[in-house]
């Protein structure tokens, strides 16, 4: 069966405009660029750089929550209490449509036990002025030194 060149024509445009979309999506992208380390002594800080992509750049004034989650089988004490979610709104910036950012977090808010020491997950999700959230993005495990 032969095609017209017509269609053959059409149909490469049709696929050429297909490739071509848009790389950034009206959801928020987050991907974490680095860790400054994955083991948090005292006095230490943990650095997480988070890249960042939206297609109508309006996540400046949006929300950035993130999410410690402790692994340990051992359970706190009762007079400790577990990790929390924090929600941050994210300071202005000129609208972007892709960067980074950075959390830092001193070892005295990471850390939990003084018999042992924590190992966790972080999770982050980014919320965009018009209300748009981004998927939910791990850490490898990172422990925090119990002193």
């Amino acid at each position: 069966m032969k095609f017209p060149l017509v269609f053959v024509v059409v149909l490469l445009i049709i696929m050429a405009l297909s490739c071509g979309k848009d790389k950034f999506k009206t959801k928020p992208q987050i991907e974490i660029k680095s860790i400054n380390n994955d083991v948090i002594a005292k006095d230490q800080t943990l650095v997480v750089l988070l890249r960042f992509t939206d297609k109508e750049g309006d996540l400046a004034d949006g929300k950035f929550v993130y999410i410690p989650k402790r692994l340990n089988s051992r359970p706190l004490l009762p007079t400790v209490p577990n990790y929390d979610s924090v929600k941050l709104v994210i300071p202005k910036f000129p609208d972007e449509t892709d960067g980074e950012f950075s959390l830092s977090l001193p070892w005295l808010n990471l850390h939990k036990s003084d018999t042992e020491n924590d190992t966790i997950i972080m999770r982050f999700v980014v919320v965009d002025r018009a209300d748009n959230k981004s998927d939910t993005l791990s850490t490898d495990k990172l422990v925090i030194l119990k002193n």
